[in-house]
């Protein structure tokens, strides 16, 4: 091939490409709108898109019901061309989510871990992979790309896990571990950072581009998101408030064990004051919340503890990046509503612009659909360079 022709297939690669982006974050455009939006003559946007329509890529779409149109054709990207796993591996349940290629879930399966050795995980992200597959009526052969998560820092060159929540996976190389069972894995990445992508892609952060995703769980983790675009730092460990154990400076920690300390404490306190009947049972840090609900003074006072622990971290990242939105989701943040007003009012007495605080709309499902996310991000152009080599 000479230079010449190298170059003139690049292009229409890349105007392919262009178009199908184009209406992947909008679909249901018409050939003129797409050569408007891109810049492109008619005639390259009628020929690129035909190409794709005889790829399968694209496909006509239904009209839309407003406005006048004068009879023009529209078009959407073929979502159902394929399949996308997000995988989940987190402390005591690997998920599971089977997404079409617009990162829409179609099917969903959790599995309590099994233990914490290679082959364990080996066997419960295969049988994952099996049980979504079977819940979407499809085969793993149609899975075109596999994002999995976990809770440590993965080194992008080796595939190893650098920092972990569980210590026992340091230096593991955790994408060798995975790539034999799960089809076409394209990345393995930080569960806080795949839920942050999340909750931008369709969740409490989708009409922010600057926000934070705080993750309170069986650790404590951050996710930033600025100018819309996920900030990694320079070793992929920004957002790590809490690193356990080794900040002399660091706030109280609200991660699970520390909130189980907590509550055993106030609990121990309060019994010997008399305001805790004798023989009554501390609540787990899943049933505080309940309690605060429906009112238990323990519990509120108790949530207001907790509470400050929160704002002290949230503190932290709004001193220094000052976004606008802080997103609390994870294990305890997703049920966590009750933390919410005294969490506000601690905010405001610790920093002069406190940011809005929400919490996530995805639960426990925000790292499944930061996964399928990334992975759709990389398979569509793939399957451009696959299916239109020499035909555009």
């Amino acid at each position: 091939m000479t230079a010449k022709s190298a170059t003139l297939a690049t292009l229409r690669e890349l105007n392919a490409r262009a178009v199908l982006d184009a209406l992947v974050r909008e679909p249901r455009l018409s050939r003129a709108e797409v050569a408007r939006r891109l810049g492109m003559s008619k005639p390259t946007a009628n020929h690129v898109i035909e190409a794709l329509v005889a790829a399968g890529l694209v496909r006509e779409a239904a009209r839309p019901t407003d406005g006048l149109h004068y009879g023009a054709v529209f078009y959407e990207p073929a979502f159902d061309a394929g399949h996308l796993l997000g995988i989940d591996l987190g402390a005591g349940v690997v998920r599971g989510a089977l997404a079409d290629l617009n990162g829409t879930v179609l099917a969903r399966y959790d599995h309590p871990r099994s233990g914490t050795g290679a082959e364990a995980l080996r066997a419960d992200a295969a049988a994952v992979l099996e049980q979504v597959t079977r819940l979407a009526e499809t085969t793993p052969e149609t899975v075109l790309g596999t994002v999995a998560a976990v809770a440590g820092i993965v080194e992008p060159g080796s595939g190893r896990i650098r920092v972990s929540s569980e210590p026992e996976w340091e230096d593991h190389p955790i994408v060798d571990t995975l790539s034999p069972v799960l089809p076409h894995l394209l990345d393995v990445d930080n569960d806080v950072n795949l839920a942050a992508l999340g909750e931008l892609r369709r969740g409490a952060g989708r009409e922010s581009g600057d926000f934070a995703f705080l993750s309170l769980g069986s650790g404590v983790g951050a996710g930033l998101v600025l100018d819309g675009r996920l900030r990694r730092g320079h070793h992929g460990a920004a957002g790590e408030v809490d690193y356990p154990g080794r900040l002399p400076f660091a706030p109280e920690s609200p991660a699970a064990d520390s909130l189980r300390d907590l509550i055993a404490t106030a609990h121990r306190a309060e019994s010997r004051a008399g305001r805790i009947p004798p023989g009554q049972e501390p609540p787990t840090p899943q049933t505080l919340f309940e309690q605060a609900r429906q009112g238990n003074g323990f519990a509120l006072r108790t949530v207001a503890e907790q509470a400050r622990r929160v704002a002290a971290s949230i503190a932290m990242i709004a001193l220094v990046v000052d976004v606008p939105l802080v997103v609390v989701g994870g294990e305890l943040g997703a049920d966590g509503a009750v933390l919410l007003d005294p969490l506000r009012t601690r905010l405001k007495e610790m920093v002069p612009f406190p940011p809005r605080v929400q919490i996530s709309e995805l639960g426990d499902a925000a790292v499944l659909v930061g996964a399928v996310s990334v992975a759709a991000a990389t398979v569509w152009p793939r399957l451009v360079t696959e299916r239109l080599t020499g035909a555009i």
